[in-house]
């Protein structure tokens, strides 16, 4: 039986797949078994087929080089790039957190780790009035990876978003700052957060001004193996 963690952002747009890729891909280069899930995507996109295909779990595909099917990583992949809650109402699709939890247990049963990414904050609702992604974040058992901006807001967010884990029982193990610039406003952000929260900010990824694959991969490369390892401990 692998193990898994649950990546949340701050807001919507913060860089939660662009982290999901780097830590599957970390994981990967080190040897280990390990693959993303998506269980809700909003804003598919047209593939072969003109079929729906989840762009997050595309980018990890390919830059994690994982031959799996878009269906194996991926539950839900809706049309219109809003709330989960409404472009399922939109294209009058039911979303079952038992059939996430179902998919999410048979990976987790296969793999080593499972970088499980979530859709926009905390407080998104997946099915209206009724199921919340920190609901399924309960439902699937699992502690938590904040990622947060570096740059201005970043504190309120952040500390927001720790509060309202707290409050719901949601172990969070860590924060990853995205999009890092090296300012100095940015590192006194990161030691007001750390002070706040109570957490480890566990790596600072750069923000890379022309992203291309490799000097993506080079960026994933320079993580720290045993800060990843520690998120599922």
């Amino acid at each position: 039986m692998g193990k898994g963690i649950f990546v949340i952002g701050t807001d919507t747009d913060i860089g939660k797949t662009f982290v999901t890729g780097a830590l599957v891909y970390k994981l990967r280069e080190s040897g280990y078994n390990a693959i993303a899930f998506k269980p809700i995507q909003s804003g598919g996109i047209l593939g072969d087929n003109d079929k729906l295909i989840p762009q997050d779990i595309k980018y990890v595909k390919e830059v994690c080089d994982i031959k799996n099917n878009y269906y194996e990583m991926n539950t839900y992949c809706l049309k219109e790039e809003v709330s989960p809650h409404l472009a399922a109402k939109i294209e009058n699709i039911d979303i079952s957190n038992e059939k996430i939890i179902n998919q999410y247990n048979e990976l987790i049963s296969k793999y080593d780790y499972v970088v499980v990414e979530g859709a926009g904050g905390i407080v998104v609702p997946l099915i209206e009035d009724k199921y919340f992604v920190y609901d399924l974040i309960k439902d699937l058992n699992l502690d938590v990876v904040i990622v947060a901006s570096a740059g201005v807001g970043t504190i309120n967010h952040t500390v927001l978003t720790n509060e309202f884990l707290k409050q719901n029982n949601i172990n969070s193990k860590g924060i990853i700052i995205n999009g890092y610039n090296d300012k100095f406003y940015e590192k006194d952000n990161i030691q007001i957060i750390e002070k706040l929260t109570n957490l480890n900010v566990i790596q600072t990824i750069r923000n890379i001004k022309k992203p291309n694959i490799n000097n993506i991969k080079d960026e994933y490369s320079s993580l720290c193996l045993e800060k990843i390892l520690s998120l599922f401990n």
